[in-house]
């Protein structure tokens, strides 16, 4: 007799936050919000900034006076401790599933078919990471990922349920009219444009999406809809690749903390870019056959002069995905590009026309076919990188100049698990 399905989703509770309280217990119980790099925009709210109506997304600058007088604290994003955090939480939650499919940092999906209690397999796992990483999550259980994924609001906006809520119990009318309260954009995979379009058929809720024909579904809107359809119908069939299907493009761009004109410290930043996009383009089993970098001076407004962008493109004869080669190219772009004595506010640089790395592909009478061992250095330094931390090991040119470029993280806390001259030091 074939087994039930049945997946969990874990999810962190406000993630970046929770990171940055585990080592600063100050920050318990005070309205805290996470900053998007250079200190941008708010990313992460704690519950107390959203209780005094901090919203997300927007610039810090907007927020700043709410939150200040409410004795709030604003810090800068620190990637190397959530993404430290994050595999360390993962790697926890692999051990009570079969699968497991990680969504997003904080997010992952467990499959829970065959366990004899999977409710009770879920309160255990969340006490689990509570204790052992002192991070709150709240976990939902479904026949499908996307009632999963339903489930899990219901467990962080429902305190009853204790951060595990399973789908399953409802019966068909309790589970009706959860869903006639949920926008239909809430789904999962149904994003705004698809919204605005669901909504114009006179679909506004998730109940109204449940109950159409999922082969309409297909025929309009494709076979991604249709799936969701079937989903949220109680029946198994999306994996994480059909909601998040590869990029086609992959870039990394960023403003620079101040103005800079020094070629070595641009050379810097490129090689920095390089490395974040190849990273990318090898974790989706991608190729590059295209490759640009950009430069750009200070927008309008400022020193009198308008803004400047500088583009160059380079098509690559043979499809790669090896950080040297790719920050080779982009250095002798940006040789082209660069302007003695001009000030640039930004960079970056854009990986196109990428095709899978393992497909067979037209040779070039020519020119050499990539090395596999290049292929092996490549997942060798990725696996080091992720063990020991971003940039363990990085090409040289990424340490030219003094690192002015880097970005603005005036309120950063220290890297207390990847760093050991910011290791977390307790005083007597």
């Amino acid at each position: 007799m074939p087994t039930e399905p049945c997946f969990a989703l874990l999810d962190g509770n406000n993630f970046y936050v929770a990171c940055e309280r585990l080592f600063n217990p100050a920050l318990l119980g005070i309205p805290v919000v996470v900053l998007s790099n250079n200190d941008g925009c708010i990313v992460s709210r704690s519950a107390e900034a959203k209780a005094i109506g901090v919203p997300m997304g927007v610039a810090f600058h907007e927020a700043r006076n709410l939150l200040y007088r409410h004795r709030g604290k604003a810090l800068s994003s620190n990637y190397e401790l959530y993404g430290s955090l994050s595999r360390r939480m993962m790697t926890l939650a692999a051990r009570y599933a079969s699968a497991q499919e990680i969504y997003s940092i904080d997010e992952c999906f467990l499959d829970f078919a065959g366990q004899t209690d999977p409710q009770q397999q879920a309160r255990q796992l969340r006490l689990t990471v509570q204790r052992k990483l002192g991070l709150p999550v709240c976990i939902g259980l479904g026949a499908s990922k996307t009632l999963a994924k339903l489930a899990n609001q219901v467990a962080k906006q429902q305190a009853r349920f204790g951060g595990v809520f399973d789908w399953r119990m409802l019966n068909a009318t309790e589970r009706q009219q959860l869903l006639q309260h949920l926008d239909v954009g809430m789904v999962w995979g149904i994003g705004y444009r698809l919204r605005e379009q669901l909504q114009g058929l006179g679909i506004a809720s998730a109940a109204q999406l449940a109950a159409a024909n999922p082969a309409w579904a297909r025929q309009r809107f494709g076979l991604a809809v249709e799936r969701t359809v079937r989903e949220l119908q109680g029946e198994a069939c999306l994996s994480v690749a059909d909601v998040t299907p590869p990029r086609q493009q992959i870039h990394s761009t960023r403003s620079f903390a101040r103005r800079l004109d020094d070629p070595a410290e641009l050379q810097a930043a490129i090689s920095h870019h390089v490395a974040r996009c190849a990273e990318k383009l090898r974790a989706q089993h991608s190729a590059a056959r295209l490759l640009h970098i950009l430069l750009r001076t200070d927008p309008p407004g400022r020193g009198g002069a308008l803004q400047q962008k500088h583009w160059a493109s380079l098509p690559l004869l043979m499809p790669t995905t090896d950080s040297r080669h790719l920050t080779a190219h982009a250095l002798q772009l940006l040789q082209q590009l660069y302007q003695p004595g001009v000030r640039y506010h930004k960079c970056g640089v854009i990986l196109d026309e990428l095709v899978p790395a393992d497909a067979s592909r037209q040779g070039d009478l020519f020119l050499a076919a990539e090395p596999a061992r290049n292929q092996q250095l490549m997942q060798a330094l990725d696996g080091i990188n992720q063990r020991f931390g971003k940039d363990s090991i990085r090409v040289a040119s990424s340490l030219l100049g003094n690192g002015r470029w880097h970005m603005r993280q005036d309120q950063r806390s220290p890297r207390c698990t990847t760093r050991w001259d910011e290791i977390l030091s307790v005083s007597t």
